[in-house]
């Protein structure tokens, strides 16, 4: 996919890396000029921000809601003035490539869980796929309704844990139907219980001792 292939008002992410810190912001598709697309203007924590150091790394994100994400990488991000209003002008030289988000370590699953949705009292069956601090992946026999999919409930029983109760609040980010029947959901957590991190961490090492 290409930046051109991006249409006005859609929004990208904008993640910047410089040695270790990272800050994403978030823009707005103005208008797309060839290969150039004009954002309106970036601001982080109140002020326009300066895309001039050549020292950034500048990556845009998109996200469709209905596959992986595509990351554009080397991106090149300039102020510039059209028709008296002030831009960034965003470029990049290649074309986008998926990528999965969650960057920190995760733990495959594969266990039975319940999403608690309006239209069904007893929750939802669903796989819990992988969990990691940040994001999970669940599996579905049915379609899960559109409004539900800012605003999931999801709960799972781990038995080798004595049992532990693990509850998460996610949105979905990207989806999948299967060829083999059902469907699958990338989610970000919205909410967690404290004790989510250091549960995974354990799970991590129990499966490396």
């Amino acid at each position: 996919m290409k930046l051109s292939e991006l249409k006005k008002d859609q929004k990208v992410t904008i993640r910047c890396k410089f040695k270790t810190l990272l800050v994403d912001m978030n823009a707005q598709v103005a208008e797309i000029r060839g290969e150039v697309i004009l954002l309106n203007l970036i601001r982080h924590e109140g002020q326009v921000v300066d895309f001039s150091s050549p020292n950034v790394q500048i990556i845009t994100i998109y996200e469709d809601g209905l596959d992986m994400p595509r990351a554009w990488v080397n991106c090149k991000i300039q102020r510039r003035t059209v028709g008296g209003r002030e831009y960034h002008a965003l470029a990049a030289p290649k074309p986008s490539v998926r990528v999965n988000r969650r960057k920190v370590p995760r733990i495959l699953m594969n266990v039975p869980g319940k999403l608690r949705v309006t239209n069904e009292p007893d929750g939802l069956d669903i796989i819990i796929h992988d969990l990691c601090v940040n994001g999970i992946g669940i599996q579905t026999e049915v379609k899960i309704d559109e409004h539900e999919l800012k605003h999931l409930q999801i709960d799972f029983v781990d038995e080798e844990a004595d049992e532990e109760v693990i509850k998460v609040e996610a949105r979905m980010v990207w989806k999948k139907e299967l060829k083999s029947g059902g469907y699958f959901y990338g989610c970000r957590l919205n909410h967690t219980e404290e004790n989510l991190g250091y549960y995974i961490a354990n799970k991590i090492r129990e499966r490396r001792e």
